[in-house]
């Protein structure tokens, strides 16, 4: 019967109610006081039924065989059944790697598989003990020519053996590197960048790097992002209200299935990501903030000046900022570092000095979601992704927004860098397809030239 046919059957037999005499009232009366023997009798009954198996024969309780015996089977089965878990021992601590702090380690993938190698690379330099670190990836909303879901599989199989360091070396042999980096742009970028990241994976590793993590999970679902992939897709203001409520939910998602009560700190990053120190987690985790960020800077091409801050959804609250949202509908996102949301904020990534302190930290109220450390009780309180505008903001930067405001501390780190890849825009290959053309017509006058100057010292001898 569906909800709809029961309500009206309801309303129904509710609108006819039957005079009831005096001699119904005293025969429900009589049948109320048999029912209530009835229930004394079944329970002194069953109490005594209990007490059996309390009481041995001379009627002296705990010390008989059988009693022994039964109360084994309770305790096998409780804790064979029952975890017990104080979350009181899942607070985060400064110096979790000694402690034992369990970190869960989340990322979430969407049509990545030629970055695969690149992020593999790193999770295994981790240096924060394997053994401690529970992963969990989340893919989702893939083109249909996309494989990053059995590459995902196959990578995390021989993540998980131990040897998944000579997979990718006997990848790279056949299909040379496998840096995040385009081959296509490598001869425009610095070449000291380009160096550090040569080296940032060359022998020798950590005596761990190859070492299992106490798990891996991989999810598959998709939250219907339309978006396309691409750098010019992706960072259009028009779909940023709409791409970061949907990944809003593809994070609360995650979380919601991948943490699990022994968890004290998580650790959110992109698949992206090209530079970063292997001891990242313990360098963010030693300062004790509920929620911290460091700097994101992603290469340029040198006719580009080289660099560029990466990340700018890291920032610091502006009496700008806050009078923009007051004259804003309540649904509409502040897009920070477009021209169409003049926040005049406080970027993270703006206030960097390459030569500054990586230990100097400073508090923040939007947080980017590069690279996300935060102690797993934030997530357990209730502060989540919001797939909808809280405050004006969504997703990370209103994680940053709700975090705070629910009183915990929100971090950044100006000067301590981990470098995005480099992915060109339109404008950006526009630019190196002239410079190519350029190129083109100057080794061939060169050609020229050269052939030229050939046949005339060929003529003068």
């Amino acid at each position: 019967m569906t909800i709809e046919s029961r309500a009206l059957t309801s309303e129904r037999t509710s609108n006819f109610t039957p005079k009831k005499s005096q001699s119904n009232r005293q025969l429900l009366k009589y049948a109320g006081y048999v029912i209530g023997v009835l229930l004394f009798i079944y329970l002194f009954a069953s109490k005594s039924g209990v007490e059996k198996y309390l009481v041995d024969k001379d009627g002296v309780k705990s010390d008989s065989l059988e009693y022994k015996e039964l109360q084994q089977d309770i305790d096998d089965l409780y804790h064979s059944t029952v975890d017990y878990y104080d979350l009181g021992d899942s607070q985060g601590s400064s110096n979790g790697a000694i402690d034992g702090d369990y970190t869960l380690l989340l990322i979430p993938l969407r049509n990545a598989e030629p970055v695969l190698p690149l992020m593999f690379k790193h999770i295994m330099n981790l240096t924060y003990p394997h053994n401690l670190i529970d992963i969990a990836f989340l893919v989702s909303d893939c083109s249909k020519d996309d494989h990053t879901l059995e590459t995902l599989f196959d990578y995390s199989v021989a993540l998980q053996n131990g040897n998944l360091s000579e997979v990718l070396k006997i990848q790279e042999s056949k299909q040379g590197s496998v840096s995040g980096t385009s081959d296509l742009h490598l001869s425009y970028m610095d070449p000291d960048y380009i160096e550090k990241v040569d080296k940032a994976f060359s022998p020798p590793f950590h005596k761990d790097y190859n070492k299992p993590f106490n798990s891996v999970q991989i999810f598959k679902k998709d939250f219907g992002q339309v978006i396309g992939q691409g750098f010019t897709d992706r960072h259009d203001v028009k779909v940023q209200g709409i791409r970061r409520k949907l990944m809003g939910r593809a994070r609360n998602w995650l979380t919601a299935n991948a943490l699990k009560p022994y968890h004290s700190w998580v650790y959110w990053r992109d698949v992206d990501i090209e530079l970063m120190p292997g001891s990242i987690i313990q360098d963010l985790m030693k300062f004790n903030f509920d929620v911290i960020v460091p700097n994101v800077w992603r290469p340029l091409p040198e006719f580009l000046g080289n660099e560029q801050a990466y990340d700018l959804n890291s920032w610091i609250e502006s009496e700008q900022g806050l009078e923009l949202a007051k004259n804003l509908n309540e649904d509409d996102v502040i897009v920070e570092g477009y021209a169409e949301y003049p926040t005049w904020r406080v970027h993270l990534g703006y206030i960097r000095n390459p030569n500054g302190n990586p230990d100097e930290v400073v508090g923040m109220d939007g947080v980017g979601g590069v690279s996300i450390l935060a102690k797993a009780k934030v997530f357990r309180r209730g502060v989540h992704f919001p797939a909808f505008t809280f405050q004006n903001h969504a997703e990370t930067e209103a994680f940053g927004k709700m975090a705070k405001t629910m009183g915990f501390s929100v971090g950044g780190l100006p000067h301590y860098t981990i470098w995005h890849i480099y992915e060109p825009s339109e404008d950006d290959l526009q630019e190196i397809a002239r410079k190519e053309r350029k190129k083109r017509r100057q080794s061939e006058g060169k050609d020229k030239l050269s052939e030229k100057t050939q046949k005339k010292l060929q003529k003068d001898t």
